[in-house]
This record gives C-alpha cells, sequence and structure tokens, in this order.
C-alpha cells in the first residue's frame, strides 16, 4: 500500500478546502437589494413604469434589474402583456419569497431602531437592583427625564463598557480602567424578614433563640444561617427548614405568607417592607454583601441622556431605601 508523502498531503488539503470556499461562495452568492426591490414593486403593481415611478428609477432600470434576477433565478418571473406585466407561476413563487424577505429586514430595522433613540440608556444591573431599586422608582425617573427609555439587562456579568451596547452598569465588581468612572452606589446587607404575625409573636424571643421559634427559608445557594446554628445546638435548640430555594423572589413572598423567617438581600425585600408586607427582625444581626458601584466610561457617550441618568441615579442612591418600620409591635 502506498502513503501520501507529507507535501502530497498538504496539496489535497488545501485542495479541499478550496472547494469547500467556492462551494461556499457560491450559496450566498445573493442578488442586489435594488433588483429585490424592484421586482417587488413590480409584481405588486403589475407594471414596470408604476414600479419605477414608485422607486424614483427609469423603466429601464427597472427592466435592467428583472433581468438580472431572471438570469440569477434562471427563471422567466414576468409575461409582457400589452404595458403591463404579470408573473409567471415561478415568478409567483419567488416573489412571495421576495416580500417575505423584504418584511423581514424591515422587521428587524424596527426592532433595532430603538437603539438609536438619543434619550435612551442602556442599563446592565444585577436583578436585585432592578427589582427592588429601579422599578419602584421609574416614576421619579421618568419626571426628571420625561423621555428617557431604558434598557435594562439583568442576566450577565460586564467586564468593559463599549458605549455600543452598554452605557450604565451596577456591579458590585468595579471595572479598573482608566477611562470607566466608578461610584460607590451603596452598601449591601442580607436582613432577616418575615411576615408582620410573626414579627409580632416573635418581637421579644432574643436571638439567636429566635430562629428556632419560627421555620426557617432558606437560600440553596447560601450559607446565611449556619454562623449561628452551633449556639443553637449548644443550647439545646434546633431550628427547622420548612422552605429552600435558589430564587429570592420566592424566599420574600414566602415570608409574607407567614411561612418563616427569610434572611435575603435588603434590596430584594425593599418594596415588600416599603409597603409592611414583611419586616425586619431587628435581633437578628443584618450580614455585610459586597457593596454595589455605578460606572460609566469617561469617553463620549452614545446617548445624551447617559450622564443625566448616572446623575440621577446616584443621587437618588443618596437617599437610601426605604424598609419600613424595622418590626411590628
Amino acid at each position: 500500500m502506498r502513503y501520501d508523502s507529507p507535501e502530497e498531503m498538504d496539496k489535497k488539503a488545501k485542495d479541499f478546502s478550496g472547494t469547500i470556499d467556492i462551494a461556499h461562495t457560491s450559496m450566498r452568492r445573493l442578488p442586489p437589494l435594488q433588483a429585490l426591490l424592484a421586482f417587488d414593486s413590480a409584481a405588486r403593481l403589475g407594471s414596470f413604469t408604476r414600479a419605477a415611478q414608485e422607486l424614483s428609477l427609469t423603466q429601464s432600470a427597472i427592466s435592467h434589474q428583472i433581468l438580472q434576477l431572471e438570469e440569477w433565478t434562471g427563471q422567466s418571473l414576468f409575461l409582457r402583456m400589452g404595458r403591463g406585466v404579470v408573473l409567471t407561476v415561478a415568478g409567483k413563487l419567488f416573489a412571495q419569497t421576495v416580500a417575505d424577505a423584504l418584511a423581514l429586514l424591515s422587521d428587524g430595522r424596527e426592532r433595532i431602531e430603538p437603539y438609536g433613540n438619543p434619550a435612551s440608556v442602556l442599563l446592565y444591573c444585577p436583578p436585585e437592583f432592578a427589582s427592588g431599586w429601579l422599578i419602584p422608582r421609574m416614576g421619579e425617573l421618568t419626571a426628571a427625564m420625561p423621555d428617557v427609555e431604558i434598557w435594562l439587562v439583568t442576566d450577565m456579568e460586564v467586564t468593559e463598557i463599549d458605549r455600543v451596547d452598554i452605557d450604565l452598569v451596577v456591579s458590585t465588581k468595579p471595572i479598573k480602567s482608566p477611562d470607566v468612572e466608578c461610584r460607590l452606589l451603596m452598601e449591601q446587607e442580607k436582613v432577616a424578614i418575615c411576615g408582620p404575625e410573626t414579627a409580632r409573636r416573635l418581637h421579644e424571643v432574643p436571638f439567636p433563640d429566635v430562629l428556632a421559634r419560627a421555620p426557617l427559608l432558606v437560600h440553596e445557594q447560601s450559607q446565611e444561617w449556619a454562623p449561628w446554628l452551633p449556639e443553637l445546638r449548644r443550647s439545646g435548640l434546633r431550628t427547622r427548614r420548612v422552605m429552600t430555594s435558589v430564587d429570592p423572589h420566592l424566599l420574600v413572598a414566602a415570608a409574607e405568607r407567614e411561612a418563616g423567617i427569610a434572611m435575603v438581600s435588603r434590596l430584594f425585600a425593599s418594596e415588600a417592607l416599603a409597603q409592611q408586607r414583611v419586616c425586619r427582625l431587628p435581633q437578628v444581626p443584618g450580614v455585610a454583601m459586597p457593596p454595589l458601584w455605578l460606572m460609566k466610561s469617561t469617553l463620549p457617550a452614545r446617548s445624551a441622556a447617559v450622564e443625566p441618568a448616572f446623575q440621577w441615579i446616584t443621587s437618588a442612591c443618596g437617599a437610601g431605601i426605604d424598609e419600613g418600620p424595622a418590626s411590628v409591635k
């Protein structure tokens, strides 16, 4: 059996690669957009003359572009009938394809059009900041900036500000770059919350005994209760877990319905606290969390609304978080 030499193998690999490139180029060879527009107009209006008027072109230009398409498809697309034209069977099928393609392009443009809004701000932030701080204050923000349009993204970590898809960033991780301005927005902590009735019942129970007097609502990925459990065991007290979840919103909802005590970010619970749907247990110490930073590029902004939004968020955060009474007596 004869094996190819390294030189022969290299030549065959290059030939094969070239074959793939040619096939790919052939598949992607598309007609000019102007020809598709001319065909769509003539198909709808049944006339090259009227298509030329609609597109502000000459009739000969329309005819030339239709001819280009017929050469590209290898099919006759129109039959000339007197002063007008009618679609062939192939033309009717192709007309629907072209109409769908042009509609898709138009829809795509409409989808990205808001990015060009000079009053838009693309804000990346944690879910708890969006739901616990920004959303309750949207009325105040729009009163201060009536034309603003906030684009919220809460599901990804940001490591740079490109001024194309990112204007402002709220994160626990400051971006260390000479082109990024970072401001400390707010300190964060986890607090113990429960429903109003549970708070009344536990008001005079000291810490840490209070943790054994009501079921615990536990975050699956956190160990918020762990530091205090050994002391409870030494005192002969035991805790009971009634629900475990990865979603802090569910923990707040369960606490609101008197299901037990939850230890959650103050931001997540801020609206429920302010409306007294839940109460904070003051005898349970808060647990510090990494602070939140607000960041923007120091280079010229994509939108004129970025700087006012940056200043408004900074100023509004200085007012703190309203969490209502510490407990209900």
